[in-house]
């Protein structure tokens, strides 16, 4: 591990730049800002592992991997992982730090920064803007510009300060990485689990025997058998976990990629509500 900066001001600004730019290009269903976050890392994975083909080919996997977080907030994880990766750069260990950083924080992050960014000041700066606008206002269209530009402005400083913090947290702990990269780990594994229970739905319906007719009421007789609730008393969101543990198994084969697992997740719910084993 080294202390020295292999960066300068202006090719971290230059960074920062490549991030606000690629953020959202290349956006896709399979691995949504993987992509952009790559594009970002290019000049860093050149510089820090170009004469090291092995690492430098692990950086490529490590950084195109899924992500995908509120495009401002996402200033900060690139800011803190060009800091573990230049800290750490002759013995490649920063590498699975990195990637342990980015997937526990980005969903945390997105939940900020949609907040912030999308629903609070989205709210409040178009509201006015709008309103000013249909008044035939010209300052409306100018309040908004006003706060993009503020936006931008914004995210170059909390790119600084996920750098700095990225350096402390490299050189305060730099006896304790394996459990540093141990404990984002299973944060992140916590965040990907949570929201597997939260959004992937797995519905199962209730079955019904017919026990035949009541000879006193003349009406059929039911026995129900609630699927959901011995699911349920098994472990919540087992069917959850097991289908996205599936669909995580099928997109590592060669035959299989995003579009067409999608269109296979649409029929197997189709067939199953057709057979009533979907609520």
């Amino acid at each position: 591990m080294t202390n020295s900066k292999k960066f300068t001001k202006k090719e971290l600004r230059s960074l920062n730049l490549r991030w606000i730019w690629n953020s959202q290009i290349g956006w896709n269903y399979e691995r949504m800002q993987g992509l952009g976050y790559l594009t970002t890392m290019l000049p860093v994975i050149d510089k820090l592992y170009g004469d090291r083909p092995e690492l430098k080919q692990k950086a490529l996997r490590t950084h195109s991997v899924f992500f995908n977080t509120q495009p401002a907030m996402g200033d900060i994880i690139v800011g803190m992982n060009i800091a573990i990766e230049e800290q750490t750069a002759e013995s490649g260990s920063g590498l699975d730090v990195a990637a342990s950083i980015k997937t526990a924080l980005m969903g945390p992050f997105a939940g900020i920064g949609d907040t912030i960014f999308g629903m609070i000041a989205g709210a409040v700066f178009g509201s006015i803007a709008a309103t000013m606008a249909l008044e035939g206002n010209a300052l409306g269209i100018a309040i908004w510009e006003i706060w993009m530009v503020a936006v931008l402005l914004f995210r170059t400083k909390m790119f600084d300060m996920g750098y700095e913090q990225g350096v402390k947290l490299v050189t305060s702990l730099s006896g304790t990485m394996n459990a540093l990269t141990e404990a984002a780990s299973v944060l992140g594994l916590t965040v990907v689990g949570g929201m597997i229970a939260l959004n992937v739905k797995f519905p199962l319906a209730t079955l019904k025997m017919s026990l035949g007719i009541d000879p006193e009421t003349g009406e059929e007789m039911f026995n129900e058998f609630n699927l959901q609730k011995y699911a349920d008393s098994i472990m919540p969101a087992l069917f959850p976990a097991l289908f996205a543990a599936l669909c995580y198994w099928m997109l590592g084969k060669k035959w299989m990629n995003s579009n067409r697992l999608i269109l296979a997740v649409v029929v197997f719910a189709i067939v199953l509500a057709f057979f009533g084993v979907l609520a």
